[in-house]
């Protein structure tokens, strides 16, 4: 595993497809989620963006992402997501109107190219 250095910043990244002609109804209840679940565990909406596909790529595609400082913090929110009752309720929003097994988790590391 690579480690962690003292600047390294992280993001997780959610993707997945909506249903056709569902986006507006999905970044609705992501908006909803971002509310009650998400500032919740300390991702602030500085920290967090949702991107939607546009040209070039599958305009039913879908990704969020959280910006986070460490993984410790990454697995300490995904272990209060779990415990938050408002997630249940909004995957099983969710469930109408993701297309099933598009759903998919990323971390990814940020290398910066200038030294700030």
């Amino acid at each position: 595993m690579l480690s962690e250095r003292q600047d390294t910043m992280f993001i997780a990244r959610w993707e997945f497809t909506c249903r056709f002609g569902r986006i507006e109804d999905c970044v609705s209840i992501l908006r909803r989620w971002e509310m009650d679940v998400g500032d919740r565990v300390g991702w602030k909406a500085s920290s967090v963006r949702v991107l939607a596909g546009f040209l070039g790529g599958n305009d039913s595609h879908i990704e969020f992402e959280a910006r986070v400082e460490n993984l410790t913090d990454l697995e300490a929110a995904w272990a209060d997501i779990e415990r938050n009752p408002h997630h249940r309720e909004y995957m099983k929003q969710l469930e109408h109107v993701i297309v099933a097994g598009t759903s998919k988790w990323t971390v990814l590391r940020e290398v910066k190219l200038i030294n700030a």
